[in-house]
């Protein structure tokens, strides 16, 4: 498991190949999606090398932390990993019945507009300018 960049903005220059030895060892990469509002812009999880990750909407999109439950946003995954996502037990995602992570199917979609308008009004200019500003606020504090 990585974060990244780190909890200072850090973005390690050996991310890359720390990824592809963890794959040479037959290993996978999950990144935690805590810090990916320094990432918005300037690179994805996909770059780097991570096989699955979070994304957590009450860090990077404003939705406040346990509004819709903690870590509430999407998963996402290799092709490779495709298989292993869980369906619903009552309503099949994708033909799939098997075990649940949440109650409802498809998360807690009364805080997702919030999101949604975040991005729509602060555009890819803005998302660009908030990753900056995220790493520069955690550099300023790490000093």
């Amino acid at each position: 498991m990585i974060t990244y960049p780190s909890t200072y903005g850090i973005f390690e220059a050996t991310v890359k190949e720390l990824c592809d030895l963890t794959h040479q060892a037959g290993g996978l990469v999950y990144m935690d999606g805590a810090n990916l509002n320094a990432q918005m812009g300037l690179t994805s999880p996909g770059k780097i090398g991570a096989d699955v990750g979070h994304l957590n909407l009450h860090k990077t999109f404003a939705i406040p932390h346990g509004g819709g439950g903690p870590g509430i946003g999407a998963v996402g995954c290799t092709k490779a990993l495709e298989p292993f996502l869980p369906g619903h037990v009552v309503i099949p995602i994708n033909g799939r019945k098997d075990f649940a992570v949440n109650g409802a199917p498809y998360g807690n979609a009364g805080v997702l507009p919030i999101s949604y308008a975040y991005i729509r009004m602060t555009g890819a200019q803005g998302l660009l300018q908030c990753s900056q500003q995220a790493i520069l606020n955690a550099n300023y504090m790490a000093e």
